[in-house]
């Protein structure tokens, strides 16, 4: 039985030029028409059955949100239907339903009452809400005071333990710390596995084939694919590895066309680069007496990747040019979560491979191939740095903070940052046989 039916929905804004557009369509005698319509959802259409657990997956402005909006009835829809049977709870944007001037605990009643249950009902919910939320006194001040990992902790509390049949989850455990993310994705198998529907929107393509049978991809507001949720996360990173090579072969098209692009000239080949994005990484620091001009991870085949799968070979590379005469030069980089817990640090002095001496002009590339450990399936941020000295003491000419984002996906049990190899021996003693001191 479906207990969510979208059926033909469109979903359209107006873009203008200038916002004295938007006065001068109000008042027109005419009726002219200043904007331009764009759709963030055009005409889509599926449906989810009882007790399904789907997610919805799209890059930044497909209409994941605005889907979610219209179904919990946040955002009316320009064209079609929605049809919702159960009721609805739902995490969407962050404290979103809340009000920043209540305290935690006037807000856990305001939200029972909207949702039909009376006090006497919220007083028999209070207790595992906070128990589950864990923010202490914090709960007695005003919602405005929280942290953003408060927040989200007292939300995600509340949205489960009121019962609801069905559950809508718009990115908001991204906030929170890894801790609690664990505990949260190990409640949501939970209520999986007791028949509520689940409805979740993420960035996190491993949680999302981790946790959904199925998955709706949304492409700039139009409906790509339902289906399995492994095959159609597959496909859609396939997509964004794709595009990314669409865009590389743009640039080797620009500079055939004599744009300027880094490369390494050798007597019988070029070998071209991709320069490093900077727009979406943290920030950059360093002397810039060396500068790295291109990061990459490969696979085996040299296939640039996105997904990396635990206890496979990647190679990490470095392409960097020196501005000045160096020495003892270090080349690496760091891996952590996006809770900014580091898990391992890569450099060529811990190699015993310094290189002692290289030229102002020169471009090196520098690969490291490491076997991925068995770490966490999630989101990770890698940051490629260029130093000269020793471990303990050096200068650093180039480091990108967050340079790459990464996904990594473990078939194990992912109950911790890393799992270890590990061997148990059983050994069976009498009672006579051991004295415990």
């Amino acid at each position: 039985m479906d207990v969510i039916k979208v059926n033909d929905v469109s979903k359209v804004y107006k873009l203008y030029k200038d916002p004295k557009e938007r006065f001068l369509e109000a008042i027109h005698p005419f009726h002219k028409k200043y904007g331009e319509p764009f759709y963030a959802l055009n005409h889509v259409s599926f449906r989810i059955g009882r007790g399904e657990t789907v997610g919805i997956i799209g890059t930044n402005g497909s209409g994941k949100s605005t889907v979610l909006k219209i179904i919990t009835g946040v955002v009316q829809a320009t064209e079609g239907t929605v049809e919702v049977e159960g009721n609805v709870s739902a995490l969407l944007e962050l404290g979103a339903g809340f009000d920043m001037d209540y305290s935690g605990i006037e807000n856990i009643y305001m939200n029972g009452r909207v949702l039909g249950f009376t006090r006497e009902q919220m007083d028999a919910k209070k207790d595992e809400i906070l128990a589950f939320a864990d923010i202490g006194d914090f709960v007695h001040q005003p919602v405005k005071t929280y942290s953003s990992g408060m927040l989200v902790r007292l939300a995600f509390a509340l949205a489960i333990n009121v019962e609801p049949e069905i559950l809508i989850i718009d990115e908001a455990l991204a906030v929170g710390d890894a801790f609690f993310q664990a505990k949260c994705f190990n409640k949501l198998e939970e209520i999986k596995n007791s028949g509520t529907t689940i409805l979740f929107v993420s960035h996190d393509i491993v949680s999302v084939k981790k946790l959904c049978s199925r998955a709706i991809w949304l492409d700039r507001g139009n409906l790509r694919e339902v289906g399995d949720a492994k095959e159609v996360c597959e496909k859609y990173l396939s997509m964004q590895i794709e595009e990314q090579n669409r865009e590389k072969a743009q640039l080797i098209r620009q500079m055939k066309l004599g744009n300027v692009t880094e490369s390494v000239e050798t007597e019988h080949e070029r070998k071209e680069f991709r320069r490093i994005d900077l727009s979406n990484a943290a920030g950059e620091s360093g002397t810039r007496e060396g500068e790295i001009l291109s990061f990459y991870i490969r696979d085996n085949q040299g296939n640039d990747v996105a997904v990396l799968q635990t206890e496979h070979t990647y190679h990490f590379g470095l392409l960097t040019k020196f501005n000045t005469d160096m020495d003892n030069v270090l080349f690496g980089f760091e891996m952590e979560n996006t809770r900014g817990v580091k898990l391992f640090s890569v450099n060529n002095f811990l190699s015993d491979e310094v290189l002692a001496h290289v030229n102002r002009g020169e471009i090196y590339e520098v690969s490291f191939a490491v076997k991925l450990p068995r770490i966490c399936a999630t989101e990770y941020l890698v940051s490629p740095s260029l130093a000269a000295g020793d471990q303990t003491n050096h200068v650093v000419l180039h480091r990108i903070h967050n340079a790459v984002k990464i996904d990594v996906d473990n078939q194990g049990y992912n109950l911790s940052v890393i799992e270890l190899d590990t061997r148990a021996s059983f050994v069976r003693h009498g009672e006579e046989d051991i004295m415990l001191y």
